[in-house]
């Protein structure tokens, strides 16, 4: 019974009830007919209006508010007439509501507001709720941030050329004293050569021994610069980049380390690798040093294993690098990519620790990750992570 007198009741309001209804909302808001026509408005519609210059005989009950749109001039030239058109849209039923946001600002503040155009129909009669609301909070709020996020775009753009720039003159620096490097050292190993030639009649064991030890110390020297001008050339080379089939990059590396697995047993796997963009010489030469460091960390076992394979993880290809070696204690794993950085002594296994290095910096240049996991006597496996072409 009470749901069929609802709408009795509801024909039954009186228009100042109505009228008060809509005084109560906080947003200015005015019904209009069909033809754009203001019907009704509310109280906050008609302040807004006066505090912007206009009266209730130009903006208030009777006015043809598309009209109105449509012959804005001034500033609100643009907006009005994208109002008008929206709402001709929205008459025609060719849209199911419309909005703008729109600036409106006074002598003393800047504001924005946000229009609304909603239809209803009673009937075959379609009419429109047009509300303004006031978002000049929000968009002062969004202004803060993007201002916000600016500066901070600014700053990072400033630091990362300053770190490049000191990047490039460290590389430049390392490259230049490793060249000014090797003359002095062919010296000492020259000078050495001849030492040993006129004296050795007269030399004693120790005497002998001592030469060695100083001899060795040059040869690794001699070997830290090579790595160093290796390191500066991996930094400082233009990446040439083009689409790479890894299988392909991989089987170049094995060849060119042939010469350190003579003698050796070694079981090889390759599993279905992929297609990458990267520089050819500079990736050849990260799993130059990957599977030259699987092959020496093997070195203690009959017949070796290893392993080249890779992951799909979505964005990422994943390849690995894996052998059944020595191995590491994870404890030390960041230690592994650093300059001249080595968890095993020279007696145990020889090197000058910037082979990983040189794998970070080119794997990180190609916009990857490097990464590796072991266990003592468990084997090593190394993990390249790259984009995938497109991504």
């Amino acid at each position: 019974m009470a749901s069929d007198d609802a709408p009795a009741a509801v024909n039954a309001l009186p228009a100042t009830a109505v009228r008060a209804a809509l005084d109560v909302l906080p947003h200015q808001t005015a019904v209009l007919d069909s033809h754009g026509v203001i019907l009704l408005c509310n109280r906050a519609w008609l302040d807004f209006m006066r505090d912007n210059g206009g009266d209730p005989a130009t903006c208030g009950a009777g006015v043809n508010y598309l009209d109105v749109c449509e012959g804005a001039t001034g500033l609100c030239a643009d907006e009005g007439q994208a109002v008008a058109q929206g709402m001709r849209a929205v008459l025609r039923g060719g849209q199911d509501t419309f909005s703008i946001e729109y600036p409106c600002h006074s002598s003393t503040e800047e504001r924005w507001f946000r229009l609304t155009v909603t239809p209803f129909d009673d009937g075959p009669r379609r009419f429109l709720l047009v509300t303004h609301e006031n978002v000049t909070e929000r968009r002062h709020a969004e202004i803060r941030e993007a201002d916000l996020d600016a500066e901070v775009r600014q700053e990072v753009a400033l630091r990362t050329v300053t770190l490049r720039n000191e990047m490039n003159e460290l590389d430049s620096f390392i490259g230049a004293v490793s060249h000014d490097l090797r003359a002095p050292v062919r010296h000492i190993q020259g000078f050495l050569t001849l030492l040993r030639r006129r004296l050795d009649p007269k030399l004693a064991d120790e005497d002998r021994r001592l030469l060695t030890v100083i001899d060795s110390a040059t040869q690794r020297l001699n070997s830290m610069i090579d790595e160093l001008l290796k390191l500066a050339r991996v930094t400082q080379t233009a990446l040439q980049v083009r689409e790479l089939n890894l299988a392909q990059v991989v089987l170049r590396a094995w060849v060119n380390i042939a010469p350190e697995t003579e003698g050796r047993e070694i079981d090889w796997v390759a599993g279905d690798l992929p297609v990458v963009r990267g520089d050819p010489q500079l990736l050849t030469l990260a799993f130059e040093n990957l599977l030259s460091n699987a092959v020496k960390y093997t070195s203690g076992r009959d017949r070796a294993k290893i392993e080249v394979g890779a992951r799909d993880v979505g964005d990422h290809w994943v390849v690995f690098v894996q052998d059944d070696g020595v191995g590491f204690d994870p404890r030390y794993t960041e230690r592994l990519f650093g300059a001249f950085q080595r968890l095993h002594s020279d007696q145990e296994f020889s090197g000058v620790g910037m082979g990983l290095a040189n794998v970070k910096r080119i794997v990180t240049r190609h916009g990857g990750q490097v990464w590796a996991e072991s266990r003592p006597g468990e084997g090593a496996t190394f993990y390249l992570s790259f984009p995938k072409p497109g991504r």
